[in-house]
């Protein structure tokens, strides 16, 4: 009889298990189905590596002497590129730079290229004096820290465009209008050169 009642009790078991025991079943998606997700797509940036144009094509949209041009020089990290534009005479150094940043999509979340640009941007200084006579980006600001001559930065959505200039013969703290009326005009040029395709 012991055989009987197990068989009994594996047609209950059986029978129990088919039927839900009382729960809702589970419900598989179909293959039509989509899922719908909360989260909006990342924006798009402004600046990218393939709306680059190079240093030989930058340089011909630029007016005004500029000492011969160096080799581009490219750095590359996570989800952010910078792209340099060196001319120097035996005196005379300038340096235009493009650094941008990507928009990253990770377990923390999304982080636009702009929230990006704009840290960066910011942590190099927060006292640098404003530029008001550009009109260029959200902030422009000028570098303190230069000994040898001057820099302006541009804040542009997910970019810094920069420019600065240096002269050995004659040297200038980088405070004064004899250093930011050149370098503010040539950031103007090389703003207006290095803007997306």
């Amino acid at each position: 009889m012991r055989p009987r009642l197990t068989w009994i009790l594996h047609i209950s078991m059986a029978t129990a298990l088919v039927s839900g025991c009382g729960a809702e079943p589970i419900q598989t998606p179909t293959s039509g189905s989509s899922s719908t997700s909360t989260t909006p797509p990342p924006p798009p940036v402004k600046y990218s590596t393939s709306g680059w144009k190079g240093c030989t094509e930058v340089r011909q949209q630029l007016t005004g002497d500029l000492p011969p041009p160096l080799p581009e020089d490219r750095q590359e990290g996570p989800k952010w590129s910078l792209r340099i534009c060196p001319f120097r005479s035996d005196d005379t150094l300038v340096v235009l730079r493009l650094q941008y940043w990507e928009t990253t999509d990770d377990i923390t979340g999304v982080h636009s290229g702009a929230e990006r640009a704009k840290k960066e941007f910011l942590d190099r200084g927060p006292t640098r004096d404003k530029d008001s006579g550009v009109s260029l980006g959200s902030d422009a600001r000028w570098k303190s820290d230069d000994s040898n001559g001057c820099t302006l930065e541009i804040l542009d959505e997910n970019a810094v465009v920069s420019a600065s200039s240096s002269n050995r013969k004659t040297p200038s703290a980088g405070d004064n209008e004899q250093c930011h009326g050149p370098v503010r005009e040539l950031v103007k040029q090389f703003y207006a050169a290095v803007q997306p395709r």
